[in-house]
């Protein structure tokens, strides 16, 4: 079985999308090395990279195609065909608009959220994404949906067949199978000055992501002595945020990390106390899944997929309850009992992640597709 990837996402994103694509092929290497697996991107994405592995490199074919967005989405094809690709992954919404009947496809669809919250994208870019995701729904053998939730918006919103769409949730990186020093913690703490036992928020600064509950839930006096690091690669609302906090009399306790190499990540999850997730809506919540194998507690909104990643491992708040969030993060932050068990429940909760069972069920997956 010859497996083929678009791999856009993996040499060239380096958040969410990025890190579901490269983990998803670390663990198809580790876990099934017997199968073929080509990865195609562009040069524009492949020169610039900083995740050139050996073991991606060896596996990648890179085209020189003048236009690159219209290689992706059309002339790809070609490469495809000349490696002769019996099923060919979309890790990221979306497929070649003419992909042959015999090189069967499977589409990863991570969210609809341009249709759940339209007045976050521009219109032009709204309708371009629903575009790729219905005709990728509709040419694809089987749709990979990240979570249940996300498989319901697409039955409900999109009409798609409830027997083409199978939840396999992300896992998290190679990064957290390690086990990771307190000199190792101490020499990040040094670096970036930050203090031990804060709040950590992982993700971009845009407004969906709703970092300002947060903030505000800090202010209040229950809440004064907790720091909060915020790991960002910035977002579209970045200045705003920024100007949002230099005028809050917190703004000595929140510290900002940009643009955090991913093997430090794991180190700055066990110097927290607590993870909070306030997004207003999500495809999944990977954070969520990431503090908890590290040993730490949640604390996320009661909407979309936040339950599915956090499990009895997490507190859940209404997004826009900021009363709700002060009582959260002091709890998770001062009852020591409850966040004890929070991580007790954790540990069990995250099983179903572990990459070598997601990555198993990937491969049913394929061979299902192979023989269909």
């Amino acid at each position: 079985m010859v497996i083929g990837f678009d791999a856009k996402r993996i040499y060239d994103n380096t958040t969410g999308l990025g890190n579901y694509s490269r983990s998803l092929m670390h663990n198809l290497l580790r876990w099934f090395p017997q199968y073929d697996y080509k990865l195609f991107v562009h040069e524009k994405y492949y020169r610039p990279s900083p995740f050139k592995y050996q073991n991606f490199v060896d596996k990648t074919i890179v085209s020189n195609h003048y236009i690159p967005d219209l290689w992706r989405s059309i002339d790809i094809v070609q490469d495809v065909k000349a490696n002769g690709i019996d099923i060919f992954h979309g890790l990221s919404n979306e497929l070649p608009f003419n992909m042959p009947e015999n090189i069967k496809s499977i589409v990863t669809i991570h969210d609809i959220i341009f249709h759940k919250f339209p007045d976050y994208f521009p219109l032009l870019d709204r309708k371009l994404y629903r575009y790729k995701v219905k005709k990728s729904c509709e040419q694809a053998r089987a749709i990979v949906a990240v979570s249940s939730n996300t498989r319901k918006d697409l039955i409900e919103d999109f009409k798609v067949p409830e027997n083409m769409i199978f939840v396999i949730p992300p896992s998290w990186g190679r990064e957290f199978e390690y086990e990771y020093t307190n000199w190792f913690t101490e020499l990040l703490r040094q670096k970036y000055k930050i203090p031990f036992h804060f709040v950590l928020f992982i993700g971009s600064t845009s407004q969906r992501k709703n970092l300002k509950v947060v903030i505000d839930a800090l202010e209040y006096p229950e809440n004064s002595e907790f720091p909060l690091v915020v790991v960002t690669n910035g977002g579209d609302n970045l200045e705003e945020m920024e100007n949002y906090i230099y005028n809050k009399e917190i703004r000595h306790r929140i510290f900002f990390l940009k643009n955090v190499p991913w093997y430090e990540l794991p180190g700055i999850y066990k110097m927290a106390k607590c993870v909070v997730y306030p997004s207003f809506y999500e495809g999944f919540g990977l954070p969520i899944i990431e503090g908890l194998k590290m040993g730490i507690p949640a604390v996320a909104s009661d909407n979309s997929s936040l339950r599915e990643a956090g499990g009895a491992g997490a507190t859940y708040v209404d997004a826009s309850d900021v009363d709700g969030w002060v009582d959260a993060i002091n709890k998770t932050m001062l009852d020591t009992s409850y966040a004890n068990q929070l991580r007790i429940n954790g540990k069990h909760h995250i099983q179903k992640f572990k990459p070598e069972v997601v990555t198993s069920a990937l491969i049913d997956l394929y061979s299902w597709v192979q023989e269909s």
